[in-house]
């Protein structure tokens, strides 16, 4: 229950942050036509791209993590025993639940801070403490997510099941770790 209301909130956000790189993407294309062939670029066509990036890489944490599909050596962790390899990867689960945590917390306490200055982006004007909020839901949610497989990969640690030997991609799966 808990991974399917994972699963559908990380999905939306994976939802906006392809439409938000799809914008990019056009807007890109759009400046280098425009620059090209009437010398005419669009004003902030690069602040656009870089705030784009960082929203697009935020919205997706959460559902990269949900998926085990961020960046992580797991040939190592598969080939030791269910328990052992739960083990490493509860420690790194619990390692990256702080970490988001604190990143997420940072955020949101900075973000009363950057409204107060009325600090913005230079070509833009986009507030920063908004930047600052997105920042933070989407780091919160990687927390959740680093929370789930926490707790996950202690119950498997905790309960053990039938060990079986997997190959090629099945083995590198964190999702065949709970079934």
């Amino acid at each position: 229950m808990i991974k399917t209301i994972l699963d559908r909130i990380t999905a939306v956000f994976m939802r906006a942050a392809s439409a938000v790189l799809i914008v990019v993407g056009l807007i890109t294309i759009a400046n280098i036509i425009l620059r090209t062939v009437f010398n005419a670029p669009i004003s902030g066509a690069v602040e656009i791209v870089q705030v784009g990036m960082l929203v697009a890489n935020a919205l997706a944490l959460g559902r990269s993590g949900l998926l085990d599909r961020h960046i992580a050596v797991h040939q190592v962790v598969d080939w030791l025993p269910k328990r052992v390899g739960s083990s490493f990867r509860t420690v790194t689960n619990l390692l990256g639940m702080i970490t988001f945590g604190y990143v997420s917390y940072y955020y949101f306490a900075a973000s009363p801070e950057m409204a107060a200055t009325g600090r913005v982006t230079d070509v833009l004007k986009i507030p920063v403490y908004f930047l600052y909020i997105v920042m933070a839901v989407c780091f919160l949610l990687a927390t959740v997510v680093f929370v789930y497989w926490t707790v996950a990969h202690f119950i498997k640690i905790a309960k053990p099941t039938e060990e079986k030997n997997k190959e090629g991609l099945d083995a590198i799966r964190a999702e065949d770790m709970l079934t």
